[in-house]
């Protein structure tokens, strides 16, 4: 039997530190946080995957050839502003069936109904109906929207990265270190030049307890501020003007001295190339807690009791589908003012969540059984 394809990494990115930064942020997918999705993705797959690109060659021919099916670790994909016609060309070319994992649609809250796509969100979207089989989907959100362009063979699974850790003990964990308190933290960005007010304060707030606490803070997307971390690589960063430094630390950390700020970077803020490392620096930590799901995703699945703050449909789906602690944008702002504040507001019910991920898992591998897939134990 041929193997499976899959679209992305298993979590890593090799010869990572090799690579001038428009090759890395392309290996990352521009986010990092797609390496978590796709070590899930082999996580949760009883059997071998050849990753395209890497075990097999971008190459229709071969890859109908060695595979039997394609695994799209799906993510964010139908959202306005997104253009795929370069993947969705891809996924057209391989001409074989498809296999969606935690798909997800995602809009500026739970009442949008009007959507302006990009012609490839609809080409992707037939693609589901024509190669997709049974689908995995993030959350009652995206299901409903599929809905609506008729895509109905779908079920709720959350997301792959809920079942990284193949066991159930960090959910215990998780609660047996809420009751101390909170002593050292992780803290996850977004964009700095974020056009929201609300989600440029929170990371402002963020930036601030990370400079004056034990902690650390890490950035997973936005390619110039990879860039500007990379900027001493050896395979020839390029160091940025005087002007971006600057614009990049008044954005981030306001009227502080351009000295501080070289030094919260060079000892605060980090990014990650392996999934790996990354939970197990994150480990270390008493709490996570931030906007970025699968940076938090990977503090809990070590068994670091982690809030996510949700600001739009995407985020809220995921966090009411896997039943995480989870608070608002707008509550968080007005209630946590501290860390302690935030840390008190990460309500975790152990049993609710496991019984939760039961659920989702049982769901999930019903999917892959369909695809007729083997199941990871």
């Amino acid at each position: 039997m041929n193997n499976l394809a899959l679209s992305g990494t298993d979590g890593e990115v090799a010869g990572a530190p090799f690579l001038d930064s428009q090759q890395y942020a392309r290996a990352i997918g521009q986010n990092s946080g797609n390496l978590v999705f796709q070590y899930a993705a082999h996580q949760v797959i009883g059997e071998q995957c050849k990753i395209i690109g890497r075990d097999l060659p971008y190459h229709m021919g071969l890859i109908r050839k060695h595979s039997r099916a394609v695994i799209v670790p799906s993510s964010n994909f139908i959202r306005e502003g997104a253009d795929f016609t370069n993947y969705v060309n891809f996924l057209e070319r391989c001409d074989l069936p498809l296999v969606f994992l935690g798909l997800g649609a995602q809009g500026t809250s739970y009442d949008q109904s009007e959507f302006d796509f990009h012609p490839s969100i609809y080409r992707f979207i037939d693609l589901i109906k024509e190669r997709g089989g049974k689908v995995s989907v993030r959350g009652e959100f995206t299901a409903r929207l599929l809905e609506r362009f008729g895509v109905t063979d779908v079920v709720v699974t959350g997301c792959p990265s809920n079942f990284i850790n193949p066991g159930a003990g960090f959910a215990e964990q998780i609660a047996r270190r809420r009751t101390r308190p909170v002593e050292s933290f992780i803290t996850h960005l977004e964009n700095p030049w974020e056009p929201s007010a609300g989600k440029a304060a929170m990371d402002r707030r963020l930036v601030s307890w990370t400079l004056q606490r034990r902690s650390i803070a890490i950035q997973q997307s936005v390619p110039p501020v990879l860039e500007y971390l990379r900027m001493n690589n050896s395979a020839g960063g390029s160091h940025p003007s005087a002007e971006f430094e600057t614009d990049l630390s008044r954005m981030m950390m306001g009227d502080t001295d351009l000295e501080a700020f070289r030094t919260f970077c060079a000892t605060k803020l980090r990014t990650y190339c392996s999934v790996q490392q990354w939970m197990e620096d994150s480990a270390r930590f008493d709490f996570s807690v931030g906007m970025r799901l699968h940076g938090n995703m990977i503090a809990f699945q070590v068994g670091v009791p982690t809030l996510w703050v949700h600001h739009d449909s995407r985020t809220r789906e995921l966090v009411e589908a896997m039943a995480l602690p989870g608070i608002a944008l707008a509550e968080f702002l007005e209630n946590c003012h501290s860390i302690e504040d935030a840390y008190a507001a990460c309500e975790f019910d152990e049993a609710h969540y496991l019984e939760r991920r039961r659920v989702l898992r049982s769901a999930l591998d019903g999917m892959l059984d369909s695809h007729g897939i083997a199941l990871a134990h």
